[in-house]
């Protein structure tokens, strides 16, 4: 039973990074010998263990044959006779097939060592093609390593170009695209993603209805240049989405979680605002408070304005802004009603008192 540090943290360790996990895989053991050990079991298609006290995963040496469509059809082979070369020849790229020995030593089948030095993201093998998920994970990674300089190399991306012309790509689940396009949005380039996919003919099968063109993708660089909050990256496409966009329905389709769903929601629905280039007037910025729900949400005021703020257009005090809505937001109906009004006169003594307020926190235009 030999154990070798795998994948990830060998690749970004090569590139000076710092791994943010370490994955390792165990040749010559057993299911029960693992687990007579104290890891504990977490894998169901294949032995994924992890370790009683660093809680790493250990994933038995594998081999995998193509059995069926999309990325879950295949057959898996795990005996304690895989060795640790078969285990990474199954793997998706180059760079991410280096193993490190416990004293150190790299084992490097495929020259991923070279492919780090020239900044290439090149696949495995032919086999790289039985696995459509691949398209995406690739895209991820050009996302990741773009600003380092990485490219595709010339026969992976004709690869990926076939593999995209097949369609096998509407066998990916919404969860798992929606996975890989939220790990996209946590790179140095989120833009990456969505334009490789563009590029290969891509976005209909796993983004239908999405828009992608120059501005949506400059829209997204812009962004994730000035702040690292996944959501606000995400709300930046649809930034320059057609107002017609369903955007409930796309989002329901890939299973998009509510916080995300809540801020690109904000983005497509005040995108005029977002976008104009004059500073937003006294009854503009009311308007907007009353659109968005401020007085439920006041989360929302600080979304739009830094979107706003970060795409470049002329700059207001935000602080000001928000300092003054959090004022008007102290006036609320039961003081109106305490003050004998009722019916529908408590809404619009509500609405003009708390404009008033703001007017007057308001530093002049």
């Amino acid at each position: 039973m030999k154990t070798y540090l795998v994948g990830g943290a060998v690749r970004d360790k090569l590139l000076g990074l710092t791994p943010h996990e370490h994955d390792w895989v165990v040749v010559g053991a057993t299911v029960e010998e693992m687990q007579a050990l104290g890891y504990e079991q977490v894998g169901k298609d294949f032995p994924v263990f992890l370790h009683p006290q660093t809680k790493d995963e250990y994933a038995l040496a594998r081999t995998e044959r193509k059995s069926g469509r999309g990325y879950t059809g295949f057959s898996v082979s795990f005996d304690p006779g895989v060795t640790l070369e078969q285990d990474l020849l199954r793997r998706d790229l180059t760079i991410n097939a280096i193993a490190e020995t416990p004293e150190g030593e790299l084992i490097d089948p495929v020259a991923g060592q070279q492919d780090i030095q020239q900044r290439i993201l090149r696949h495995v093998s032919d086999a790289f093609v039985e696995d459509p998920l691949r398209v995406l994970r690739i895209a991820r990674f050009l996302a990741r390593f773009s600003h380092l300089g990485f490219t595709i190399a010339a026969e992976t991306r004709q690869l990926l170009e076939n593999m995209a012309a097949t369609g096998e790509l509407t066998d990916l689940t919404p969860e798992r695209v929606w996975k890989e396009w939220q790990k996209s949005l946590d790179t140095q380039s989120p833009h990456k993603f969505l334009e490789l996919l563009q590029q290969l003919n891509a976005t209909p099968q796993v983004l239908d209805g999405l828009l992608v063109n120059t501005q949506v993708l400059d829209c997204i660089r812009r962004v994730a240049e000035q702040t690292e909050t996944t959501e606000l990256r995400f709300a930046a496409v649809f930034v320059m989405q057609p107002p017609t966009f369903k955007l409930a329905e796309f989002c329901r389709q890939l299973a998009i979680p509510n916080r995300f769903y809540d801020v690109a929601q904000l983005a497509l629905q005040q995108q005029q605002l977002i976008l104009q280039q004059a500073k937003l007037s006294h009854p503009q910025l009311f308007e907007l408070l009353q659109a968005i729900d401020y007085w439920r949400r006041p989360r929302r005021l600080t979304e739009f304005l830094c979107l706003r703020r970060v795409l470049g257009h002329t700059q207001q005090d935000s602080n000001a802004i928000e300092n003054a809505a959090a004022a008007a937001k102290q006036v609320n109906a039961k003081q109106l009603v305490a003050d004998g009004l009722k019916g529908p006169e408590v809404g619009q003594a509500l609405a003009q008192r708390r404009q008033a307020i703001f007017f007057e926190h308001l530093p002049d235009n």
